[in-house]
C-alpha cells in the first residue's frame, strides 16, 4: 500500500534512499567496469577455453565485486527497511457491514452500499500498488474491509496468478491476501454473506477454473472452506441466495452448491445445469424467490430463467445480440444489456466480425414477457444496467452513459469520448463511472452534468467497476494499482439557497419531496391578512432545514422577512421564530449562504424612489443583522449568491461581487437587469433588459467576455447547462452557446413568449406562455411536446417526482409529464386570490403567494 497524505491529487515526492546516495557515483563507476569485464565472459563463456579466463577476471575484480555486493546488499536493507511500500501498524478490527451477495451488491446493481455519503469531489486517500499486480475484479465492500480478487501476469508464458486481497477500507492496509495452492488470475467479484466470500477463478481462456469458499470469521479471514474445479473458466461473479452459490463457469453451465461445507469438508453440488444446454455461461447472476435468472453470450444469445431449486429451465428468452450485462431486478421488472463486442474486441474485431450494436431489455417477471426494447445504442453494454429511483443508468462501448426512464424513454446521455466497459456506481445524488482511458468521472445524476473527474490510471485495460462505500470510491486497474479515491465534502459545504425558487434548476423545490394526491388549504400567513386588499408577499420564500423565511411588503405592516418553521404535521399558522424589519418593502425573494440570509429590501422602480436600501446579511437562526452594504436607489437589487460570494445589482446599471462577510470585490458597468445572473465555475452571465442583451462577465475579475443583443426582452434568469444557455423571452425559450451566445441552429421557439419562470426536467422544460398555455419543450431542440390551456401567465410550474402542478385559471392543476395525453386534475378546487409569487415546495406542502392572502399554504388533507 502506496501512503498518501491528505491532501487531494499531492503525491509524496519520492527521494533517493539516503544509505545509497553518497557513494551512487562510485558505484557507477565499478558497475560499469564489472559489466564490461563480466559481458565479455559471457559473449564467451561457452568456449572451454574461456571459463578459466573467466575465473582469473572475476579474481582479478574481486576487491570491486565485494565492494558491490556490500553496497548493494546495503541499498536492499536501506530500501525495504526506508520504503512506504507495506504499513506495519496493526490494522484496525472489522466491523460489520451490510452484506454484498451478488455483483455491484444488489439487486438493483447501483454498486453502492446504501445510504453512503456521496463522494461529491475529487481526493486520493490511498492507493495499493506491489509489483505487477493488478485487478480485473471489481470490489465488495462490507463493513471497513474491500475484497477483491488480482491477477499477477506470468513471468515468461503460461498463466498469471491471482489472490483474494482483504484491504482497510479507510487506510488501505491489507488485511490479508490469500487463495488455495495454484489460484489463476481472476476476472470474477467476491461476494459477501456474513462469515462467507465465495468467488470464481481464471480469465476466459483459463480451463478447469475452481469457485472458492472463504471463511472470514475473527482468527479465520482468508482460511480456504472449500473448493469446486469446473470443466472451464469461471469469469462470473456468485449470487449467494438462501444459503447457497449459484454461478456461471463459461461453456460448463451453471452450478449451484450449498453455501456450508459438508462433513467431509468438501463442497456440497446441488445441482449442475450442463454447458451443451447453457453454453458461454459467464454473465453474473441474479437470483430472487424461486428463480434464477441468467444470461447468455456468444454461444447462447438467450436470457434464461432456472428453478433455483433443481437448476431445470422454466423460460428460455432468445435474444438478438450475446448479453453480457448482469440482470438487475427491481419491482418485479428485470433489466438486461446485451449487443455485439466483448471486454477486449470491438465487435468488427470480433472472429468473425460482426456488426456494432447494443441494446437494452425490460422484461415483466410475471408473464416473462419483453416490455420494451431501448436499441438506440452504437456499441455493446457489457456492464449492469444500475437503477435508483425511476432511472436506469448504464455505460456502452460508444463511449456513452445513458440514463433511460422505467417505461424505456432516453431521459438523457452523457458523452465520455472513451468505451465505457464497467458498471456504473449509482447513489442518491450521483452516477459514478470509469472509462477504458482511465478516468474516473463523477456526474450530477439530477442534469447528467460533470461534478468532478479524476485520472485514474494511465493505460488500460479498465474493467474493475467502481464501487461506492463510506463516502469513497474504490475501483482496481490493471497496471496502476487499487484506489480509494473520492471525498464526500457534504458537511463542509455551504447550505445554499442561492436565489429566487433557488435557482431556475431547482424551480422552487426544496427537497424532492412528494406532492400529495390533491391539496388542501392548510393556513396562511400572517394571520391578520384574511381576504384584505393588501399584497404582503409578492416573492417566493425561501427555505433551508425546518426553517421558511418569508418575504413581506408592508401595506401598512412591518416590512422584512420573517422566519417560520416548516413543520410538516402542523396544518395550524406557525408563530415566527424571528422577525427582521427593513426601511423598505421586500419584493425579491431571500437567499442563504450557510448560516446567513440575504434580503434586499426596496424597489428600483419605486415612485418615488426609494432610500436606504441595504443587501443585508442576517443570522440564520436568530435574524441578529451581520452586516449592510449599500444598494443605491433606482437599482434592481436582483441578486445572486454562490458558496463564497454575493453577485448584487447595487447600482442601476451595474452590478458588485461581494464577499459573503459583506466586502466588496468588484464593481463593473453591466446594464439593468430584472432577474438574477447564472454562474459557471469561472463564468457569470447575465441577461439584460433596456437593451436586452446577453452578458458574459469573468467571475474573479467582473471582466466583460463578451456581450450579444437579443430580439427579444428577457424574462427569466439565464439557465446554464452544460455549454448552453436557457433563457426565457418574450419571444420565447432561446438557447445559445456559452462560448458566444450564438443561438443552436436546431433549436425551436414554436412555445410562444415566456411569462415567468420556466423550470428544468430531465426531458423538458416547462413554463408558462403569453398565450395563457402551459408548455413542455424537449430539452433536445425546443420542440413543443405538449402545451394544455387556460394556464395563469405570470405564474411558474412546480415539478416533484414525476408530478407536476401549475395555477390554472379557477384552480391549482395536477398532471404526470409521462403519462402521455392524461388530462389534468384539480390539485387545489380553488383559488384564494390571484397569485403574487410562485410556488414552492418543502415538506410535501406547497407555498404560494396570493393577493389578501399572504403566505398560502396547501398540503395533504386531514
Amino acid at each position: 500500500m502506496m501512503p498518501l497524505p491528505s491532501e487531494p491529487y499531492s503525491l509524496a515526492p519520492f527521494a533517493v534512499i539516503p544509505v545509497v546516495a553518497p557513494i551512487l557515483p562510485v558505484i557507477a563507476a565499478v558497475l560499469l567496469g564489472v559489466l564490461v569485464a563480466v559481458g565479455g565472459v559471457l559473449v564467451s563463456m561457452f568456449r572451454p577455453r574461456a571459463i578459466l579466463g573467466g575465473i582469473k577476471l572475476l579474481w582479478r575484480l574481486k576487491l570491486s565485486v565485494a565492494l558491490v555486493a556490500v553496497v548493494g546488499a546495503g541499498g536492499v536493507w536501506a530500501a525495504l527497511a526506508l520504503w512506504p511500500q507495506k504499513p506495519t501498524e496493526p490494522v484496525e478490527q472489522a466491523e460489520t457491514g451490510s452484506d454484498w451477495p451478488l455483483f455491484r451488491g444488489g439487486l438493483a446493481r447501483t454498486g453502492a452500499v446504501p445510504w453512503t455519503a456521496q463522494p461529491n469531489r475529487p481526493a486520493i486517500h490511498w492507493i495499493f500498488q506491489d509489483g505487477s499486480v493488478g485487478f480485473y475484479s471489481s470490489p465488495a465492500v462490507v463493513g471497513n474491509r474491500v475484497y477483491v480478487a488480482s491477477e499477477t501476469p506470468p513471468v515468461f508464458k503460461g498463466v498469471g496468478s491471482g489472490e483474494i486481497y482483504c484491504f482497510d477500507a479507510d487506510t488501505g492496509q491489507v488485511a490479508w491476501h490469500k487463495a488455495p495452492k495454484g489460484y489463476q488470475a481472476t476476472f470474477s467479484s467476491p461476494s459477501v454473506r456474513g462469515d462467507y466470500l465465495v468467488c470464481g477463478e481464471g480469465l476466459h481462456d483459463t480451463e478447469n477454473a475452481r469457485v472458492i469458499c472463504m471463511d472470514l470469521r475473527p482468527g479465520h479471514e482468508g482460511e480456504i472452506l472449500w473448493t469446486y474445479q469446473t470443466d472451464s473458466h469461471v469469469e462470473c461473479s456468485p449470487v449467494i441466495h438462501n444459503g447457497r452459490v449459484y454461478i456461471g463457469a463459461g461453456d460448463d453451465g451453471y452450478y449451484c452448491f450449498d453455501l456450508q461445507p459438508g462433513a467431509d469438508g468438501q463442497a456440497q453440488l446441488v445441482w449442475h445445469a450442463p454447458g451443451e444446454e447453457f453454453p458461454d455461461a459467464e454473465t453474473s447472476l441474479a437470483a430472487a424467490g424461486e428463480n434464477v435468472y441468467a444470461g447468455l453470450g456468444v454461444g447462447g444469445k438467450a436470457i434464461c430463467v432456472l428453478d433455483a431449486k433443481t437448476g431445470q429451465l422454466k423460460h428460455r428468452i432468445e435474444t438478438e445480440y450475446p448479453v453480457f450485462g448482469p440482470p438487475a431486478i427491481v419491482d418485479g421488472k428485470l433489466y438486461i444489456a446485451m449487443g455485439n463486442g466483448d471486454y477486449i474486441n470491438k465487435a468488427e474485431e470480433q472472429t468473425p466480425p460482426t456488426r456494432p450494436a447494443g441494446a437494452v431489455w425490460c422484461v415483466d417477471l410475471a408473464t416473462f414477457e419483453v416490455d420494451w426494447r431501448f436499441t438506440q445504442i452504437g456499441r455493446t453494454v457489457l456492464g449492469a444496467v444500475a437503477v435508483e429511483g425511476d432511472e436506469l443508468y448504464f455505460g456502452s462501448r460508444d463511449g456513452f452513459l445513458y440514463c433511460l426512464g422505467k417505461d424505456g424513454k432516453l431521459i438523457d446521455k452523457y458523452d465520455t469520448h472513451s468505451p465505457l466497459i464497467t458498471s456504473p456506481a449509482v447513489t442518491r445524488d450521483y452516477v459514478y463511472v470509469v472509462t477504458d482511458s482511465g478516468w474516473l468521472y463523477c456526474l450530477d445524476r439530477r442534469t447528467m452534468e460533470l461534478a468532478w473527474e479524476m485520472k485514474i490510471a494511465a493505460q488500460p485495460l479498465l474493467v474493475s467497476s467502481p464501487a461506492v462505500a463510506r463516502g469513497r470510491v474504490y475501483v482496481g486497474t490493471q497496471n496502476d494499482g487499487f484506489l480509494c479515491v473520492g471525498q464526500a465534502a457534504e458537511e463542509n459545504r455551504a447550505a445554499l439557497w442561492p436565489c429566487r425558487l433557488g435557482g431556475p434548476e431547482r424551480g422552487g423545490n426544496a427537497d424532492d419531496s412528494p406532492l400529495p394526491k390533491v391539496g388542501a388549504l392548510h393556513w396562511q400567513f400572517p394571520k391578520d391578512q384574511e381576504g384584505t386588499d393588501k399584497a404582503r408577499v409578492v416573492a417566493p420564500a425561501a427555505v433551508m432545514g425546518d426553517s421558511l423565511f418569508v418575504p413581506l411588503a408592508g401595506g401598512g405592516k412591518p416590512s422584512g422577512v420573517a422566519c417560520l418553521p416548516a413543520h410538516a404535521d402542523s396544518q395550524a399558522t406557525p408563530e415566527p421564530r424571528w422577525i427582521y424589519e427593513t426601511a423598505n418593502d421586500v419584493h425579491l425573494s431571500p437567499a442563504v449562504l450557510d448560516d446567513t440570509l440575504i434580503v434586499v429590501d426596496g424597489q428600483g422602480d419605486a415612485e418615488p424612489p426609494q432610500t436606504d436600501r441595504f443587501l443585508h446579511g442576517l443570522d440564520v437562526a436568530t435574524g441578529e443583522p451581520r452586516w449592510r452594504f449599500p444598494v443605491a436607489e433606482g437599482a434592481s437589487g436582483v441578486f445572486l449568491c454562490t458558496d463564497e460570494e454575493i453577485y448584487v445589482q447595487d447600482q442601476p446599471e451595474a452590478i458588485s461581487c461581494v464577499y459573503r462577510l459583506g466586502l466588496k470585490a468588484w464593481s463593473r458597468p453591466l446594464g439593468r437587469l430584472e432577474r438574477p445572473p447564472a454562474a459557471t465555475d469561472s463564468m457569470l452571465v447575465a441577461a439584460v433588459v433596456d437593451p436586452p442583451g446577453l452578458v458574459a462577465m469573468d467571475r474573479p475579475s467582473g471582466r466583460r467576455l463578451w456581450h450579444v443583443r437579443l430580439d427579444a426582452t428577457p424574462r427569466t434568469p439565464p439557465v446554464v447547462i452544460r455549454s448552453t444557455i436557457y433563457l426565457g423571452t418574450a419571444a420565447g425559450l432561446e438557447a445559445r452557446s456559452l462560448a458566444n451566445a450564438a443561438p443552436r441552429e436546431e433549436w425551436k421557439l414554436d412555445g410562444g413568449g415566456v411569462s415567468s419562470d420556466f423550470i428544468v426536467a430531465r426531458r423538458f422544460f416547462a413554463y408558462v406562455s403569453d398565450k395563457e398555455e402551459l408548455v413542455l419543450v424537449s430539452r433536445d431542440d425546443g420542440s413543443v411536446i405538449r402545451t394544455q390551456p387556460d394556464a395563469m401567465p405570470g405564474t411558474a410550474p412546480l415539478l416533484s417526482r414525476g408530478k407536476l402542478i401549475y395555477i390554472g385559471k379557477e384552480a391549482i392543476m395536477a398532471f404526470e409529464p409521462d403519462e402521455g395525453d392524461a388530462e389534468p386534475i384539480r390539485w387545489v378546487e380553488y383559488l384564494l386570490g390571484e397569485p403574487t409569487a410562485p410556488m414552492i415546495l418543502c415538506n410535501s406542502n406547497v407555498y404560494v403567494g396570493m393577493f389578501g392572502w399572504g403566505l398560502v399554504r396547501f398540503g395533504a388533507g386531514r
